[in-house]
């Protein structure tokens, strides 16, 4: 087709959507790996946005930006927010308490399109509670889509304007000299930021900017390439088979998206340039436009939304044993059951209602819709659980006691009058709020010495106190924060803390840590702590010197299991102090 000539309706990259999500949930369910679907995914997405605009361009067409940002996430949101509720809610039966409110949090993040930040964020705080996978944590590629859906719009507005300011006649000339420059410059970001810390570049929009460069510049270029039809239909067979065998090949997980992503967006680019052939017998198509594969392709976004956070609630119920191949088989089989009647009962009434497609108002309307519908429960479920911890703020000095006895139910004299619907303290959903930490930074301390680690330093601020206390370490010393502080405010201690999650106190081998750039950063800051603690010469240094490691997560402890915290240890309360 000619640049000026309509896209037409292409069947084969549905059947192409199909083969990426059935590899998204293929190996999720069963090689617990990342397969590059989703790369698939963020290429098809760009293809089709960019050829949409720039045919309007070359037609004189309106933009209409405010127009296709409605019409987008009209389409997008609604079997999102059913999805995003529905796990919400099933959350709160099958999730540990402590887990509800990172649920809630991505709940928020992944309706409005910002989880990639969140998981990006997490990625790189030590004290993110990765101990189950988040059933939202697939909302990831979606926000990134999101984001783009916003500034592509952007983009083409800019790229009209440029033409307009210039006299530019071949507008596809430019927009293909733009988003080549976005595709290099996003992928330097990328491989760079992937080799820095690739945990976080992973989500980073930043560093999937290219992707979609790519499928845009594809879209450009699409109508110039005219290929023999048997060498079309070759290079599209390399590009499927390649796509298929990525996951197995590359270590996506951990190597993406920096130059390794190359693969499955060629991949793609191979499969839909052979689609466009003239006779497209020769090539993938005939598979891909098979009608199973179709019907696969129609519920492939439903697919998506609901096999992840199927698979994780299934896990939690088997505590994390893994699925074998009749298990795994009918848990996709369940997804793709599910995912048709998303498919059948949102995403296709919706997409076709004249009312809801009449107008931008009434498609905003739509969105405003999709957004109450996990705005409601979640917040409902939010304030029901601050209503219990302003219970328990509330509640008298020997309600708490008596209901939270702690340590005192280990005395012989204790009387067991716990009231049965009383909670725990601290909520189990108010977790996060539990990390000791001292009220001030070490700036006032004029005596301390000035090498003293910026940001690290807490203290009391007791600087004329009778003896000077630092507590050094990672977050095993820093649970003895809360308890030393009470000490230091009754015995009249300056305390300082200089901890770092993740970096044990002592001069650790580089090679002990799994990320060795950040050993060799523990190494630097406990060569600077030691040089610290020998300027200042405190009364007493408190560290832990013992290594944690789970052994048995069945057995929880009990009150009578608890072992008496020897008050003449000389960690808790100094000789000099009694």
């Amino acid at each position: 087709m000619s640049p000026s000539q309509g896209a037409g309706y292409r069947k084969d990259i549905d059947g192409l959507r199909a083969v990426a999500v059935l590899l998204v949930v293929v190996y999720h369910v069963w090689l617990d790996r990342v397969s590059g679907g989703v790369d698939a995914f963020l290429m098809i997405s760009a293809f089709f946005l960019a050829g949409s605009f720039i045919r309007r361009l070359e037609a004189g067409t309106p933009l209409r930006v405010v127009g296709q940002w409605i019409r987008t996430f009209k389409r997008m949101l609604p079997a999102a927010a059913v999805v995003i509720t529905a796990t919400v809610l099933a959350g709160s039966f099958f999730l540990p308490a402590s887990n509800l409110p990172d649920l809630w949090r991505q709940a928020w993040a992944s309706v409005l399109y910002f989880e990639n930040w969140v998981l990006a964020a997490d990625s790189v705080d030590y004290y993110a509670d990765n101990s189950l996978a988040s059933p939202l944590q697939h909302f990831w590629s979606l926000s990134v889509q999101g984001q783009i859906f916003l500034l592509w719009p952007l983009l083409f507005a800019l790229i009209a304007s440029i033409r307009w300011v210039f006299r530019i006649q071949n507008v596809r000339v430019l927009a293909l000299a733009s988003f080549t420059l976005l595709f290099f410059s996003s992928l330097v970001y990328s491989i760079v930021t992937t080799q820095a810390h690739q945990e976080s570049a992973y989500f980073n929009t930043g560093a999937r900017l290219w992707e979609f460069a790519a499928g845009s510049i594809l879209a450009i270029v699409l109508p110039w390439i005219k290929l023999p039809d048997k060498i079309s239909g070759i290079i599209g067979w390399v590009g499927l088979i390649a796509l298929v065998a990525c996951g197995m090949v590359l270590d996506v997980r951990g190597g993406f998206p920096g130059y390794l992503a190359l693969w499955p967006v060629l991949s793609v680019a191979a499969v839909i340039l052979a689609g466009s052939a003239t006779n497209r017998r020769f090539g993938p198509a005939r598979i891909l436009e098979t009608k199973p594969i179709l019907a696969l392709g129609r519920d492939s976004y439903g697919l998506y939304l609901v096999h992840w956070p199927l698979l994780v609630y299934v896990l939690v119920a088997r505590r994390g044993e893994p699925l074998n191949f009749g298990e795994g088989l009918l848990l996709i089989v369940a997804s793709i059951g599910l995912a048709r009647l998303v498919t059948s009962l949102v995403d296709s009434p919706i997409r076709g209602a004249k009312w809801a497609n009449a107008n931008n108002m009434r498609g905003f309307l739509v969105i405003l819709a999709s957004l109450a519908l996990v705005a409601i429960p979640t917040t409902l479920l939010q304030q029901s659980h601050a209503r219990q911890a302003e219970k328990i703020a509330s509640a008298s000095d020997h309600e708490l006691s008596r209901n939270n006895p702690g340590a005192a139910a280990l005395s012989p004299d204790w009387v067991n009058d716990i009231d049965p619907g009383w909670p725990r303290i601290p909520l189990a959903t108010e977790l996060e709020k539990e990390w000791g930490s001292l009220p001030e930074d070490c700036t006032n301390l004029s005596d301390l010495p000035n090498h003293a680690p910026p940001g690290e330093c807490q203290t009391n601020g007791n600087s004329e106190g009778q003896l000077s206390i630092v507590v050094v370490g990672d977050s095993h010393p820093e649970q003895w924060l809360e308890p030393l502080l009470h000490i230091a405010k009754e015995e009249d201690w300056l305390l300082i803390s200089l901890l770092k999650g993740g970096c044990s106190f002592g001069l650790t081998p580089v090679s002990y840590y799994a990320d060795a750039d950040f050993g060799a950063e523990c190494w630097d800051w406990n060569v600077e702590i030691l040089d610290f603690l020998v300027m200042y010469s405190p009364d007493l240094v408190i560290s832990v010197g013992s290594m944690a490691q789970p052994t048995d997560m069945e057995q929880p402890k009990d009150a009578g299991e608890l072992e008496r915290i020897n008050p003449d240890s000389p960690m808790v309360v100094p000789e000099t102090s009694r």
